[in-house]
Formats: structure tokens, sequence, C-alpha cells
């Protein structure tokens, strides 16, 4: 089932309030100039302490399309803030000029971006951040005029983990616009010294078609916390590719752990799981450890599959918004 976009005014107007509330809860709010290409207006900012980003709102900024920016500098460092992305959905009707939409499928509100990064620099565009960022929970979008696109779900507006989600998507383009204005390309490759792209993230529910959808924002905020936690117990040398969630080297270069996360226990993801953790590891030299990431022990049939393969399994559950993994320090015995 396709996504499809708000067209109603009173629609949108109330996904913009529950969108704000959800943002600005608990927040500091300080009056700073904002600046974008050709010019820059002091606007009322809110500073999340726990996601250290802010967000900015306004339903009149521009014609037929309401104003949602992002930044992550601290406000107390400056009278002038840089936006780092925009997310801006059209007041009423269909206008895919507009970067954000408010989207629903199966009576969720989600909002949405088209990929479409500004910055007036070469390298920064839909294109090249679509390459860049393939982990991005892409769907697609069916306009009223039967029209279809591919599309950012970024988290249900009404969702607890709502600045999560908001707040790796925001730190995506950063990095994404940090690389473009280096005249860098993101790879997707194994690199030499490692390095760690975080996903954007959402929740999860029991298996429904709503569900498949928040459960693929749930996975980057998985790999996103599991490599804090690594991190935590020294482990330096963290990386992650395309294909492959997130793998620790050796000091010489070689793959020590594998990590494949899923976010439910599901038939076809227990398979896709162990597919990728044993094409990704045959054939090397000396075979990492296979870990498998999932939200609760699988059945017993598969455990023993499991051990016959070599695979151990990482279980996490939810506490709160964070994920939270019961027995990461015995798998890296």
């Amino acid at each position: 089932m396709s996504f499809v976009p708000l067209t109603d005014r009173r629609d949108t107007e109330r996904a913009l309030r529950i969108l704000r509330s959800r943002m600005t809860k608990g927040c500091h709010m300080f009056r700073r100039a904002l600046g974008w290409q050709g010019g820059y207006q002091e606007k009322s900012v809110y500073w999340n302490h726990d996601e250290t980003i802010w967000s900015a709102f306004d339903r009149n900024h521009a014609q037929n399309r309401y104003w949602c920016a992002f930044g992550t500098e601290h406000p107390d460092k400056g009278r002038m803030l840089d936006i780092i992305v925009e997310c801006n959905p059209p007041h009423s009707g269909v206008d895919r000029r507009c970067a954000g939409a408010f989207v629903e499928q199966d009576g969720e509100i989600y909002l949405a971006h088209s990929g479409k990064i500004g910055g007036g620099r070469k390298g920064i565009g839909k294109s090249a951040f679509l390459n860049a960022y393939p982990h991005g929970n892409w769907q697609v979008v069916q306009w009223p005029d039967k029209h279809e696109t591919e599309m950012v779900i970024i988290g249900s507006v009404d969702g607890t983990r709502l600045p999560v989600q908001i707040a790796a998507f925001v730190r995506e383009v950063e990095r994404f616009k940090q690389y473009a204005a280096k005249g860098q390309k993101r790879s997707v490759s194994t690199p030499s010294e490692p390095s760690f792209s975080p996903e954007f993230a959402g929740k999860r529910r029991p298996y429904t078609v709503r569900a498949t959808i928040e459960s693929r924002c749930d996975h980057g905020f998985v790999v996103n916390t599991l490599q804090a936690e690594l991190e935590k117990r020294g482990i330096a040398r963290i990386g992650k590719d395309c294909p492959r969630d997130l793998f620790v080297l050796s000091k010489n270069g070689r793959v020590r752990f594998l990590f494949e996360a899923k976010t439910d226990l599901a038939t076809g993801s227990i398979y896709q799981g162990i597919g990728q953790l044993v094409y990704h590891t045959t054939g090397c030299a000396n075979k990492p450890q296979r870990v498998f990431v999932l939200p609760g022990m699988p059945k017993a049939k598969t455990r023993a599959v499991l051990t016959r393969l070599g695979i151990k399994v990482l279980t996490y559950r939810f506490e709160g918004t964070r994920p939270v993994f019961k027995n990461l320090d015995e798998i890296l015995i």
C-alpha cells in the first residue's frame, strides 16, 4: 500500500500542530536569526537538549507551505544559526516543489521528505542525497494525479520517538552536506579506517502493514545505539557500508565482528538476516564472529540452526524510547 499526501488544509494544520507539539515539548526557546540563501529572519527556535538539535516552525512563512526548519548548532553560541534542512509541507493541494509532506497510510500520519536537499553548492541535490543515503526509509507516495514519487518517511508525527527520528535525519543531511562541501562522495565500500553513519529511526509494533514501515525506521535507531554501546566499551574501529549494518575491524584491518539487525522475529526477517550474515562472511580468511541482533530470542529450532552456522544472537528490548542490549558483553568475549 502506497502512502498518500494530506491535501486538505484542516488535516495539514492538525498534523503541523501535533508535529510542533512533539518537537517543542520540554525544549528551551530562544529568539535567533536563521539564515538561508538570500536572506535571514529572526524566529523562535526550540533547543532539544537530549537530541541536541533545534527546530523552528512558521505557519505562514511562505505562500502555500508551512516552514519547518532544523539545525544542530546550540543557540547559545551565536545570534545567527545555520539551517541544516527544511521539511516544508504544503498548506493544501499538491505541490511537489515542497521538499516536505504530511503523508498518510493506514490511518497514521507521517512526516516525509523528498530528499531534495538545498544549499546552493555543487554536489548537493536530491539525486546525490539518494545515492548517499541508501539506508533511508524510502517509500512510494501516490499523489492525487496518479503520479508516484519516492520520499523518506521520517516518522509518525504523533510518535513518542519523533524527536529521535528527526534528529538522526538532520544529522544524516548535515554529514551529506559536509562531504559535498569538500568535494567528496559518501563511500559504500569498506573504509581503511571505518566510519559510522547513523541512520534515522522510528518505532516498532506487532506485525502489520503499519508496523512494517515503522520497523524500518527502528532499524537505524537500533544500529546507532549499538554503535554507541560498542564505543563505550572502548571499541573504536567500527564501520558500516551499504550492504552491512555494522562491523568491527581488528588492528590489521580484518573484520572481527559482523552485526546484522532486524526489528522483528518474522520468518522472512530471520531468513534474510541469516543470508546476509553468511553471504558477507563467506570467503573471509579469518571468519568474523557473526552476530544476529534481534528484539528477542527466536524459537528453539531457529536457535539450533543459528548455532550450527556459528551465529550468535544479541537481543534487545526498548526501555522507554531507547533499545537496551541484554547480552552484549557476553557476545564480545
